[in-house]
């Protein structure tokens, strides 16, 4: 995707409400609008949180006067389950309780509290545990597709268990047994990613594990199944996204199929 591409689609998205219309507008899937909400949220997160969270006083105080946790999250511009959170350790709540709370909120005893923990964490599609268990089934998927990709072209590896059992320390999504040439590049390992490459993102994880693997196995190839930036530094191993995979269509497309809610 091009630079000016995804910066009109990341200027569009707000909410989950942007999500339908913005794919229509721009002709793409789904899952790759909703990756690119989900990333911008969590950056605007890691922005806001701290200023948020040292107002938990005050928020308590509102909630006390009568207003709702939705509400006062939509007030602070943040995701209502991080102010559900705020609110029920400033009552002195642990956090292994408020897990708790939030896995099974029928467990909570004040009407009102359950009530507002279910609303909160129903209107929340990045931050909730739904939402989280969402992103894993994700990560799953993409890993499937990658190795079912692998088996129907008898193209031998080894998963990520397979390296773990060997005592590996570094261990991509599949290492194959014998480099294979796709464009032009001797690839050895595979990583899937199940968000959308934009700068951020890819830094990221080229640091933390791209170029660990590049040093332990060789060149490999990174899968951003939602899309990537054009403008991403290849750094010697190759970027795809579900286009590569199309042969899989059906299990392609389920996974771009998948939104946030």
């Amino acid at each position: 995707m091009n630079k000016d591409t995804y910066i009109n689609i990341y200027n569009s998205l707000n909410s989950s409400e942007d999500i339908e219309h913005v794919s229509q507008d721009v002709s793409q899937p789904v899952g790759v609008i909703t990756a690119i909400l989900s990333q911008k949220i969590v950056s605007n997160v890691k922005k806001t949180h701290g200023r948020i969270k040292s107002k938990s006083e005050r928020h308590l105080l509102e909630w006390n006067r009568g207003d709702t946790i939705l509400n006062i999250a939509n007030r602070n511009e943040i995701p209502a389950t991080l102010m559900a959170s705020m609110i029920l350790k400033e009552m002195g709540h642990s956090k292994k309780y408020i897990n708790e709370m939030f896995k099974d909120p029928n467990n909570i005893q004040e009407q009102r509290l359950k009530d507002e923990i279910v609303q909160a964490l129903n209107s929340d599609y990045f931050f909730s545990p739904q939402a989280h268990q969402i992103q894993t089934e994700k990560g799953k998927m993409g890993e499937n597709v990658i190795e079912k990709w692998l088996n129907n072209n008898n193209i031998e590896y080894r998963n990520e268990n397979d390296l773990r059992d060997s005592g590996a320390t570094r261990t991509p999504d599949c290492v194959l047994n014998e480099p294979l040439n796709i464009d032009g590049t001797e690839v050895s390992w595979i990583e899937s990613k199940a968000l959308f490459g934009d700068e951020t993102e890819h830094k990221h994880y080229s640091n933390k594990q791209f170029k660990h693997y590049e040093e332990e196995y060789g060149q490999g190839m990174v899968v951003y199944w939602y899309g990537y930036l054009d403008s991403l530094t290849l750094d010697g191993h190759l970027i795809k996204n579900y286009e590569f995979f199309d042969e899989n269509s059906d299990d392609v497309q389920t996974l771009l199929d998948l939104g946030c809610c």
